[in-house]
């Protein structure tokens, strides 16, 4: 099956009328979500680090990294903002290719189109074909690739951001597969640094790897053309019981990007059915720190694969613990970005909650099952399941819910008249003549 020679056609040949109304609207409310927590990760210290060494390095300026203003060349700056995207641990996912596929894609489209000076319009289309694109090589790959060690949101996060720089230089379809091939021979990412800065560095070297491969492409670099089902190519070196139709199943007739999720909660995604569970619980029967003896959650496979630290140390690592989560739920009630910070996580008071909370897996859970049952001093039994969490595709955020998400992270580096020009903006994109316009107002 050809399938890198398929989906390059398919990503040349696809135009902007082609996409029903209400793929465009979720392409930017996409868009709200992935600028919102990008402008929150501008102060973390891992963009910090990587700010300063763009810097230092030097580059032509021709594009901007969000919430700094500062240009660099179009490579830098979606790595940046890439990173910057994934810093806060708060960005969209995609269950059924367990990874962040805004991340990488939308960092290259901006500084591709920023640099080119292109619309509104052509940054939405690039998105979405590079959205269809990498999740469905995501869908392809399946969970094996990632029960491996594999990070998905990089290993396929380069082959959407390819594409959509690919679309935005307007290569041929002979051209995107090279692309596809050189995105692809660069795939990479481990599991194993999660709750690291280099997560947040995955989707940024992605973006940064996406943009390269389409100018390499567009300038006649060489590379297999058969990258994805080629022997000894990506499939065969990194699959593990990986199929190639899903990658092509529906192209252009049903759309991945309406089965996407955005977070409700600052943490990673696997935990967020427990936070669900024990809110309700707390709103329910009104209960407090100080009436609780222990805490059980019984979760699917991938959550404390991927969200098991049972001690964590700072406010990172807080994001992939189920138990610090569980804790703060039930102890504060919410679970936004100010929840985790080192001085919350090594609070006397969250570690003695904290280490109430027992989690196990029950094999027969999918990753958006929870039951926590909740033991009150005294012997009472409290317990919640559930099966899909706010934010799940089943159970979406209002445009509203996303906007007071995106105004919550947004001040941190933007006055408010600005804000309320740049959510604006994004709810009319495809008006928009120049992505510059929306750029300025990212700083």
């Amino acid at each position: 099956m050809k399938v890198t020679e398929r989906l390059a056609q398919y990503a040349t040949e696809t135009s902007y009328p082609s996409f029903p109304k209400e793929v465009v609207h979720q392409a930017k409310r996409c868009f709200l979500d992935l600028l919102g927590v990008a402008l929150g990760g501008a102060k973390q210290p891992l963009s910090q680090i990587l700010l300063k060494m763009v810097k230092e390095f030097g580059g032509k300026p021709q594009a901007t990294v969000l919430g700094h203003g500062f240009k660099t060349n179009v490579m830098n700056a979606a790595l940046v903002n890439g990173a910057m995207a994934h810093a806060l641990d708060y960005d969209d996912t995609h269950v059924a290719s367990i990874g962040h596929p805004s991340a990488p894609v939308i960092p290259a489209v901006l500084a591709v189109a920023e640099w080119k000076g292109l619309s509104g319009k052509a940054a939405l289309e690039a998105f979405l074909l590079g959205f269809e694109v990498e999740t469905r090589i995501g869908i392809g790959m399946g969970t094996k690739h990632y029960d491996r060690g594999w990070h998905s949101t990089s290993t396929f996060g380069r082959f959407g951001a390819a594409v959509a720089a690919g679309k935005l230089l307007g290569l041929s379809p002979e051209e995107m597969k090279i692309a596809l091939g050189l995105a692809g021979t660069q795939a990479a990412g481990l599991r194993l640094v999660f709750g690291t800065m280099t997560k947040p560095f995955h989707p940024g070297k992605s973006a940064f790897d996406g943009v390269l491969s389409a100018i390499l492409a567009q300038r006649g670099f060489t590379c297999a053309p058969n990258i994805i089902e080629g022997k000894k190519g990506y499939v065969e070196a990194l699959g593990d019981h990986s199929r190639l139709e899903p990658m092509v199943m529906d192209l252009g007739e049903k759309y991945e990007v309406l089965k996407n999720t955005f977070k409700p909660y600052a943490a990673c995604l696997l935990t967020h059915p427990t936070i669900d569970a024990i809110l309700e619980m707390r709103n329910k029967y009104n209960l407090k720190p100080e009436d609780v003896e222990a805490i059980s959650c019984d979760v699917g496979k991938f959550c404390l694969d991927s969200a098991g630290q049972v001690e964590p140390k700072t406010g990172l690592a807080g994001k992939f613990s189920t138990y610090y989560c569980a804790a703060l739920a039930l102890a504060e009630g919410e679970a936004g970005e100010n929840m985790f910070t080192d001085k919350k996580v090594l609070d006397p008071k969250m570690v003695a909650l904290r280490k109430k909370v027992k989690a196990k897996v029950v094999p027969a859970y999918k990753d958006t099952e929870a039951k926590v049952i909740i033991t009150a001093k005294g012997g009472k039994k409290y317990s919640a399941y559930v099966d899909t969490p706010k934010g799940d595709p089943r159970n979406p955020p209002t445009d509203e819910e996303l906007e007071n998400k995106f105004r919550s992270l947004a001040p941190l580096v933007l006055p408010p008249k600005k804000i309320d020009s740049l959510v604006d903006t994004i709810w009319n994109l495809e008006k928009l003549g120049n992505i510059r316009q929306l750029i300025r107002l990212c700083y």
